[in-house]
């Protein structure tokens, strides 16, 4: 086992020597804001995961791969039958993926993910062999580690070159065709229809989240891309839930089609958001529903917002009706969503 601080062993030169040894590996990296674990089989990268952030079944979805309802299928076979089977393993088996669309997904996930931690500059990193209960197999998506490495140091110079907040709000301002453009440029070109804020023209593109920043960033730069002096009044929404996976589809869905998301990582920091912002909806998700709902019922904010909860089977009882509650059905698709959230007024 190899436990050190960043700074005295580079998660990179960590990546390299496993790749020249062929080794398999844990890598987990703690920092203040974030935590990821590195899976590495026979000294290639076989994928990685970071939280927060995104997860492999929500770029299955952003791909257009999966439904929202397949993933979290999927992710339910392989918690209660395959717990130590990939998730992306487990959708090749079943037939949903082909190898080379598995590939191209895990590929974009993996690289956000290692840029995300190669710019970390605090914390600690352990290395361990892997347990034994976790699958060897190397997906289609496992490329050559220094290869990843390149590409994902390359993507991190580029966005610390310059990036838009997630919340700034964009428009066209010129006329794009008088410009070499790159085919993400243009692909996120094509998800800018009249205003919109930059988290959910990010979220609506096939690209990593921070790499849509940049070029949107670029696109800013050359004047294609003004900040808009009127901002759109987005519903905002507050989403509490236990589940990673269901966190990001959620916040993916929700922010394409133009509610604003906030995800607290407990119920003391949804407290807090409800107290000083102005919060039009809350969906929860997970265990102790009833008391979640209690706590945010009892903050002055969130005493008549409406509030969903997210479960296979709807509450019952008669704090139902006190509580002011409605129901969305567990896995949930988009139109469940939308339906649900129908209720909710946008300003005009």
């Amino acid at each position: 086992m190899i436990r050190a601080r960043l700074g005295e062993i580079e998660l990179g030169d960590l990546l390299r020597t496993l790749e020249g040894s062929r080794k398999n590996a844990v890598i987990s990296v703690s920092c203040p804001k974030l935590s990821g674990r590195i899976h590495v089989r026979e000294g290639k990268i076989a994928y990685i995961q970071t939280q927060p952030g995104p997860h492999l079944g929500e770029y299955l979805v952003r791909f257009d791969y999966l439904t929202l309802e397949q993933v979290q299928a999927l992710v339910k076979y392989q918690q209660q039958e395959n717990p130590g089977t990939p998730l992306g393993l487990l959708a090749l088996q079943q037939q949903l993926v082909t190898d080379d669309e598995l590939s191209e997904v895990l590929r974009a996930q993996i690289l956000e993910a290692l840029a995300t931690l190669l710019a970390q500059q605090e914390g600690e990193l352990v290395a361990e062999p892997p347990p034994a209960d976790v699958s060897q197999v190397l997906l289609p998506g496992a490329t050559d580690t220094s290869a990843m490495l390149i590409e994902a140091l390359r993507r991190l110079d580029e966005w610390r070159r310059g990036r838009v907040e997630p919340e700034t709000v964009l428009r066209l301002a010129g006329d794009p065709t008088r410009h070499p453009l790159s085919p993400d440029a243009w692909t996120v070109l094509g998800v800018i229809d009249g205003i919109r804020r930059a988290r959910s023209v990010a979220l609506a593109c096939d690209l990593p989240e921070e790499q849509v920043y940049h070029l949107l960033y670029e696109l800013k730069s050359r004047g294609i891309l003004s900040e808009a002096e009127v901002r759109p009044q987005d519903p905002l929404l507050l989403v509490l839930a236990d589940s990673n996976l269901v966190r990001r589809l959620l916040l993916v869905t929700l922010e394409r089609h133009r509610y604003r998301v906030m995800l607290p990582p407990d119920l003391d920091s949804a407290r807090r958001i409800l107290e000083h912002n102005q919060v039009q909806g809350a969906l929860l998700e997970g265990a102790d529903l009833t008391g979640k709902v209690r706590h945010l019922r009892a903050t002055p904010g969130g005493r008549f917002i409406p509030i969903w909860l997210i479960a296979q089977e709807p509450p019952r009882g008669f704090w139902v009706r006190n509580a002011r509650v409605a129901h969305i059905p567990k896995p949930f698709g988009e139109a469940d969503l939308l339906q649900a959230l129908s209720s909710i007024k946008r300003p005009t």
